[in-house]
């Protein structure tokens, strides 16, 4: 791809993803669910409701953030008992995090909210369309995932 095509789409990205992040409200969950969580604390959530347990290790690589940061975070969630620690029974050094009940009810309310509005969205598309779009943003998460992978080996 020629340098002033690759600079062309970098330009329309940088007019469409604003606005996809404005109207879900991706980056300030509060906002639009009227829920005092960030993004980070939302993601958090969200990685351990769909994996379960893990360590506080594994949140840090997920979110890309430093362990302290991870460790901040939790301790956050864990303040407000959406997240609990528990020590793992073989190796007392190793310690798990999990959602509590509260943090599962907070984050399907959070979801219940958030696919409601991307419903609006889907439902103005054509089937077409949102197939498409489903493809392309598969397509684009696999490339991400590939760049973030090479750049942790460099």
């Amino acid at each position: 791809m020629r340098q002033k095509e690759l600079r062309r789409y970098i330009l329309q990205l940088d007019d469409l993803v604003p606005v996809l992040v404005k109207h879900f409200q991706i980056s300030n969950p509060h906002k639009l669910y009227g829920i005092k969580l960030t993004l980070q604390q939302y993601l958090a959530l969200d990685t351990m409701a769909k994996k379960g347990r893990c360590m506080i290790t594994d949140l840090s690589k997920n979110l890309g953030i430093a362990l302290s940061t991870a460790t901040e975070l939790v301790d956050r969630l864990t303040k407000r008992r959406f997240v609990k620690r528990k020590k793992d029974l073989k190796d007392r050094r190793v310690i798990w995090v999990n959602l509590t009940n509260a943090g599962v009810e907070i984050y399907k309310k959070i979801n219940v909210k958030k696919q409601r509005q991307v419903a609006v969205v889907l439902k103005k598309l054509t089937q077409r369309d949102r197939n498409a779009l489903i493809n392309i943003l598969g397509v684009v998460s696999q490339a991400v995932e590939r760049t973030e992978i090479q750049r942790a080996k460099a």
